[in-house]
Formats: C-alpha cells, sequence, structure tokens
C-alpha cells in the first residue's frame, strides 16, 4: 500500500484525477483545504484547493492504465461510502478545519468530528488511515510543499509510518466499539450502565440465556441511582439480591408422622442411585428413621449391584421390582418410614421409556415425591429439554447433582427459575453420605458470583 496526495480546484475534481492516475482501487482517505500560490510563499492572492489524501496497491498500478470514468456511473460502482463533496452525511464528517476551529467550543460536537476524522470507509469497503493532522492557521498560511508533475505529493517515510500507525490505532478503536455494540443486544447499551458489564459477563459464564440477562441488568438499572452505580458494592448486593429473589428452595426432604416415600428420577447417569445412597444415610444415620431402598433399575446389573453393597453397607433392605404390580405389592408390605425409589436413567428424547417410568409412578397409590435429579455440568439447552421431557412425571423438586465436575452452576438456578421448581439438595462427590448438602439460596448465589471452589 503507498500513498498519495492530489491536489485540485475542489473535491471532485481530485478524485476523478486520482482515479484517472491510480484506478478505480485507489482509496480516498481523507482532504482538506490548503492555500496555494501565493506571493512569496504567503497568503497574498493565494487560492484554495482541497489537497487529497488516498492509497493506493502498487501492484494493481503496475502497468495498469487508468481511464477517465466517461460517466457518473462509474463511480457509483464503489462499494462502501460514498465521498463526494455534494454527500451531506461525508459533508458533516469530513469539515474543513475552519469548520473545526469554529465548532471547538461546542464540547461533543467537537469530539464528534474528531471522532469522524479518525477513519473514513474506503472505495473497498475496508476502513482506512485517518490524515496524519490538522494544519494550524500559521500552516495554512505558510509556502506549500514542492509537489511532482502533476500536482500529486508523494508521503515521506514518516508521514506514511504515522498513517501506519493511526491505521492500527483505529482498528483497535473499532474492535471496542464492535465489542460495546455487542454488548448492546444484551441490554448493556449505554455509559450509564458500563459498571454492568463484569455481571453480564459473569451471567454469560453461568449460561444464563440473552433474554434472562437482559432482564436481570436493566432491573438492576433501575432499583439504583446513577450515584450509587458508582457504588460497586452496592451494585453487587442489588445483582445478588436480585438472583436469590429467583432461587426457589425446598429444604430438605422430611418423614413427617407418616410414611414417605421418595422416588428419584432423571437422566443417564446423573448420579441417582449415589444420591439415593446419600439420603438414605442421611435418614438413617443422621436422623434415626427406618429406611428401604426399592428399585426399578433392571436395565443395569451393576446400578443394582452398587445399591445392594450400599444397602449391606447401612444395614437398609432393598427390593428390585419387574413391573409395576410388583412394585405396589412390595410397598404395601414395606412398613419402612421412608421408602426411597431408584429409577432407570433415561434420555430425555426417548419419551416412550420416560412414560414408562410414570406407569411405575401411577401404580402408587398414596402421596409421594418424585424428585429430578440432573448434572450441573449439563448446558442450559439441554437442561430445558429434561425439565420438559420429565415434566410429565410432575417432579416436586430437582436435586442437583456433580457440582463438583463445573465451575458455576447458574444454569440451574435460571431453567429451574423459568420451570418454578425447587432446589432441594446439591451433591458435590461421590462420598457417601457426606458429599451431600441442603440447597439454600445464599450459597447458590455464592456459587454462582464467586465459582464452584469446593
Amino acid at each position: 500500500m503507498k500513498y498519495v496526495k492530489i491536489r485540485a480546484k475542489n473535491y471532485n475534481e481530485a478524485l476523478m484525477q486520482l482515479r484517472m492516475k491510480y484506478g478505480e482501487e485507489a482509496i480516498p482517505i481523507s482532504h482538506k483545504y490548503v492555500k496555494e500560490g501565493g506571493i512569496l510563499g504567503g497568503a497574498l492572492f493565494a487560492k484554495n484547493v482541497v489537497e487529497l489524501t488516498a492509497a493506493y496497491h502498487d501492484r494493481a498500478f503496475k502497468g495498469k492504465t487508468a481511464v477517465a470514468p466517461s460517466s457518473p456511473s462509474l463511480l457509483s460502482k464503489k462499494k462502501g461510502i460514498d465521498l463526494r463533496v455534494d454527500d451531506d452525511v461525508t459533508r458533516s464528517l469530513l469539515s474543513t478545519p475552519m469548520e473545526e476551529e469554529e465548532h471547538a467550543g461546542n464540547g461533543f460536537i467537537s469530539e464528534l468530528r474528531k471522532a469522524a476524522n479518525t477513519g473514513v470507509y474506503g472505495s473497498n469497503g475496508k476502513t482506512v488511515a485517518p490524515q496524519i493532522e490538522i494544519p494550524s492557521r500559521d500552516q495554512r498560511s505558510s509556502k506549500p510543499a514542492a509537489s511532482t508533475s502533476g500536482g500529486d505529493i508523494i508521503l515521506s517515510k514518516e508521514e506514511y509510518q504515522n498513517l501506519k500507525r493511526y491505521e492500527r490505532d483505529f482498528n483497535d478503536v473499532k474492535d471496542k466499539l464492535d465489542r460495546l455494540n455487542a454488548r448492546s443486544d444484551e441490554g448493556i447499551s449505554s455509559p450509564q450502565i458500563e459498571e454492568l458489564v463484569p455481571y453480564a459477563e459473569l451471567l454469560e459464564k453461568n449460561d444464563f440465556g440473552i433474554d434472562r440477562r437482559k432482564t436481570i441488568l436493566e432491573s438492576v438499572s433501575r432499583s439504583l441511582s446513577r450515584e450509587e452505580m458508582k457504588d460497586s458494592a452496592k451494585i453487587e448486593k442489588t445483582f445478588r439480591d436480585l438472583v436469590k429473589s429467583r432461587i426457589v428452595v425446598s429444604g430438605p426432604i422430611s418423614a413427617g408422622s407418616r410414611r414417605k416415600i421418595v422416588m428419584l428420577v432423571g437422566p443417564t447417569g446423573v448420579g441417582k442411585t449415589t444420591s439415593l445412597a446419600k439420603l438414605g444415610a442421611i435418614f438413617s444415620f443422621k436422623e434415626g428413621k427406618s429406611v428401604a431402598f426399592v428399585t426399578i433399575d433392571t436395565y443395569r446389573i451393576a446400578a443394582t449391584e452398587q445399591l445392594k453393597k450400599y444397602a449391606d453397607i447401612m444395614k437398609i433392605p432393598v427390593h428390585v421390582v419387574n413391573d409395576q404390580r410388583e412394585l405396589k405389592a412390595t410397598l404395601e408390605k414395606e412398613k419402612a418410614d421412608i421408602v426411597l425409589i431408584d429409577t432407570s436413567g433415561r434420555s430425555y428424547r426417548n419419551s416412550m421409556k420416560i412414560s414408562e417410568i410414570k406407569s411405575y409412578a401411577d401404580a402408587i397409590d398414596c402421596d409421594f415425591d418424585k424428585v429430578l435429579c440432573v448434572s450441573a455440568s449439563t448446558k442450559r439447552s439441554d437442561l430445558e429439554s429434561i425439565f420438559d421431557a420429565f415434566g410429565k412425571l410432575d417432579f416436586s423438586s430437582v436435586i442437583v447433582t456433580k457440582t463438583d465436575e463445573t465451575n458455576y452452576i447458574g444454569n440451574i438456578i435460571d431453567v429451574a427459575d423459568r420451570y418454578n421448581k425447587p432446589i432441594s439438595y446439591i451433591t458435590n462427590g461421590q462420598e457417601v453420605p457426606n458429599d451431600i448438602v441442603t440447597a439454600e439460596a445464599e450459597k447458590l448465589v455464592d456459587m454462582m458470583v464467586k465459582g464452584i471452589t469446593d
């Protein structure tokens, strides 16, 4: 890429000379008005001319003969913004140095025009570098620089390096603007809520949907005044309180004075059997209740054997049933305070298999709890599908498993809030009975904001 300056009576003539000498691929960068032809290098009898700064590809220019445009239609073929002086938008962006000084007192307009002068779009549709400097009054009245035959001024090495540096700076600014524009799609479009950008990024890490992110951030913004938005502690407290208000927890499963039946359901591999064993240990050892295990997971021999091992260690009876009638009969005979039922894992895509689990649930003729187990590492879109598929079972709460296998838990918070389902327990490892805790809203917010650290 090489740079050149062309002087002419007006901008359109300078642009035409550029096209004739350097071809359609030449890129107009900027233009300014300078004095030329004064007596003794002064301003006396000097006339105003346009000095156009442009860039062209040397490889594209060599061996080519530029042809003057025969009609205005040739100029209309170029891509990007039309840079003719009679274009109102161009005239407003590319003002003369004199106009710049006249509007120097208006801070916003001045800054806007300075920003406009940092780069324009060339004929190839790409951003190009700005002019190097705006001359002062003394410089405008000084002797013009020597020009080559034809009126072109070839840039010096220093000027060329300056242009390249400004081009890099402009591209950096453009990248920042692009990022701000992307954030505006998520509800962070104005400088007044720039302080919420870290929270937007936090919600994104927690796999919140775009609409949900926007709703939360707008709620935080509306809750705080401009002065309060300067206080990071108040912003964090408001954000935490808002997220906390969306979290519903059910508390631990309570046996009460009547027999309690709990069925764990969920996709394959989320840790239902291990969670069942942990709950059995809590009720048996910590609460002193009589507990019984029932499994209808006859598809996986390993799962049945695993539950039998847990039951043997904890001295808890275990029943393996093969059909709905056998399940009903087992529950009628079993007199334990709490009966925990393990089910086979089913893909949320397999509606027939989920309907089979529902048929077992329908065989139980008393009121009981159905609890959905989901892994914390499941992405939000899959969680929504899981909640939809297992929704036909009318589950009452959610156990979040495997929080030790992810960094954030906001995906569960978001989806559980959307489906109005409370969270009952959180599991964070394979150790029975230790790696399970009752869900608490404050703890869940901490895990979301600070990340899961233990």
